[in-house]
C-alpha cells in the first residue's frame, strides 16, 4: 500500500498537468478567436461606413481592422480604398505599399490603383514609373499603355513615350486611339507640321473621335485660338459632353475667353455631384477667384488643403489669390511648394515666371518658360517673354529668334517684334506649324 502511493501521486500530477495545458491551449485559442471576431467586426463596421459615405468613420474601423491582423494585406487594401473615398491620397498611398510589403505586390489591381492616386496626387514621375514596371510585366491594357505613353510625352520623354505607344501599334496599327496619342507624342518632339497633317487626317476619317477633338482644341487653346477650340468641343457627341474631363476643359476655354459665369454654371454641377473631388473643387475656386469671389475661391482651396497638404492646383489656386492681394512672396512659396511635388505642372510654371522677372531672376524664369515651351504649353506670349530673356541674357539667340518668326508668320508688320528679332540678331529659323492649323481649322 505504501509503495503504491507515490505511483498515485504521480498519476495526480500527471493528470492536472494535462489538464493545465488543455486550459492554456483553450485560452490561447479563445484569445485567437476574440481577436478574429473583433476583426471581423471592424471589417463588418467599415464596409457599412463606407455603404453610408461616412468615410473617416470606416478609416477609423479598417485601421482597428489591419492592426488585428497586422500581417494581412487585405485589411491594408480596404484602408486604402477608406482614405482615399476620405480625400487623404498621400495615406491611400502608404497603406497599398504595407499591402504590396505583406505580399500583395504581384496583384495588378493595387499597382494600377497606386499609379492612379499619384496621378491625382499630381506626382506623375511616380505614376510613370509605376506604370513602366506594369508596362515590362505585361500587366497594362492598351488604353493604359497610350495613357502611360501621354504621360511620357508630357513629361517630355518623347523617345519613351514611342517605345510604349509602339507596343499597341505593333498589334493595331491603325487604331484611332494609338493615332491620337502618336500625334501628341510628335506635337511636343516638335514636329508639328507631322502632327497637323496627322489631326486633319484622323478628324476626316473619324469626325467624331472625341481624343481627337480634345487633342487639337487643347493645341488650338495654347495658341492662342480659344474659339477655335470651342468650335472643336461644339463638335464632340452628347453623351461625350457629359464627360467630366471635356466639362472642366471646357470651362478652361470659358475662363481664357474672361465668360467666368459660364465657366462656373459647367463646373458646379461637377462639384456637386463629386463633393470630395479636390481638382474639381480647385478648378471652381479659380473661376470664382478670376470673377472676384476672393473670399469663396479661398474658402474653397483652404477645404482642398485640409484633405491634401500638397495638392499643385490648390497651392497654385492659393498662389494666385496671394497675387492678387499684391502678396508676391507668398505666392512664390505657393507656387514653389507646388511644384516640389510636381515640377511640370503647367498652371504654377505660367504663373511663377513673371514673379521671378520681376524679381530680376532671369535664369530662373527662362527654366519655368523652357519646361512650358518643351512640353508645348507655352502661350505666344509666354514664347515672346523667353525670346525677350534670351535677347537679354545672350542665351540661346538661335531659338529665340525661331520663337520671333512663329509670331511674325501671324503678325508680320508687328514692329515690336522685328525690333526683338534685331535684338536677337541674325538667323534662318523654320517656321511653325500654328498658322497651318489655324487655317486648316478654320
Amino acid at each position: 500500500m505504501l509503495r503504491s502511493a507515490p505511483l498515485k501521486v504521480l498519476r495526480h500530477v500527471v493528470a492536472v498537468l494535462m489538464l493545465s495545458a488543455a486550459g492554456c491551449k483553450n485560452a490561447e485559442q479563445q484569445a485567437v478567436d476574440s481577436t478574429q471576431a473583433q476583426r471581423t467586426q471592424a471589417v463588418a463596421d467599415g464596409r457599412a461606413a463606407m455603404s453610408a459615405q461616412d468615410f473617416e468613420k470606416a478609416v477609423k474601423a479598417f485601421t482597428k481592422a489591419s492592426s488585428l491582423a497586422p500581417n494581412d494585406p487585405g485589411g491594408f487594401l480596404l484602408l486604402a480604398q477608406a482614405h482615399r473615398e476620405a480625400g487623404n491620397d498621400g495615406a491611400a498611398v502608404m497603406a497599398l505599399k504595407h499591402a504590396e510589403e505583406l505580399g500583395a505586390k504581384s496583384d495588378p489591381a493595387v499597382k494600377r490603383e497606386r499609379a492612379e492616386l499619384y496621378k491625382r496626387m499630381g506626382q506623375t514621375g511616380a505614376a510613370i514609373t509605376t506604370l513602366l514596371e506594369m508596362r515590362d510585366a505585361n500587366q497594362l491594357t492598351d488604353a493604359e499603355l497610350l495613357m502611360l505613353a501621354k504621360l511620357q510625352a508630357r513629361s517630355t520623354d518623347t523617345d519613351g513615350a514611342f517605345e510604349t505607344l509602339g507596343r499597341v501599334q505593333s498589334r493595331k496599327p491603325d487604331d484611332p486611339d494609338a493615332k491620337v496619342t502618336e500625334t501628341e507624342i510628335l506635337l511636343v518632339k516638335g514636329d508639328e507640321v507631322l502632327a497637323a497633317n496627322l489631326m486633319d487626317r484622323l478628324l476626316k476619317e473619324n469626325p467624331h473621335l472625341t481624343s481627337a477633338r480634345v487633342l487639337r482644341a487643347r493645341y488650338f487653346l495654347t495658341n492662342g485660338y480659344p474659339e477655335l477650340a470651342e468650335a472643336d468641343l461644339a463638335q464632340i457627341g452628347p453623351e461625350a459632353q457629359k464627360d467630366p474631363e471635356i466639362v472642366t476643359f471646357k470651362a478652361r476655354v470659358f475662363n481664357t475667353q474672361k465668360r467666368y459665369d459660364e465657366a462656373a454654371t459647367l463646373l458646379e454641377p461637377l462639384v456637386e455631384k463629386f463633393p470630395r473631388d479636390a481638382d474639381l473643387a480647385c478648378q471652381l475656386a479659380e473661376t470664382k477667384l478670376l470673377a472676384g469671389q476672393l473670399e469663396e475661391a479661398q474658402a474653397m482651396v483652404d477645404q482642398a488643403l485640409m484633405q491634401r497638404d500638397n495638392f499643385p492646383r490648390a497651392l497654385y489656386v492659393r498662389g494666385r489669390a496671394y497675387e492678387l492681394q499684391e502678396d508676391p512672396v507668398s505666392a512664390l512659396e505657393n507656387y514653389k511648394y507646388a511644384l516640389k511635388v510636381d515640377s511640370t505642372f503647367p498652371p504654377v510654371l505660367s504663373r511663377i515666371w513673371r514673379i521671378y522677372r520681376e524679381k530680376d531672376e532671369k535664369g530662373e524664369a527662362m527654366g519655368a518658360l523652357e519646361k512650358l515651351l518643351f512640353m508645348k504649353e507655352a502661350t505666344p506670349d509666354e514664347r515672346i517673354a523667353l525670346a525677350e530673356l534670351y535677347a537679354d541674357t545672350g542665351i540661346n539667340l538661335e531659338r529665340g529668334r525661331k520663337l520671333v518668326d512663329e509670331q511674325l508668320k501671324n503678325a508680320p508688320n508687328d514692329q515690336a517684334l522685328k525690333d526683338l528679332k534685331k535684338r536677337l540678331g541674325r538667323g534662318k529659323p523654320k517656321g511653325s506649324a500654328i498658322q497651318i492649323i489655324r487655317k486648316r481649322g478654320r
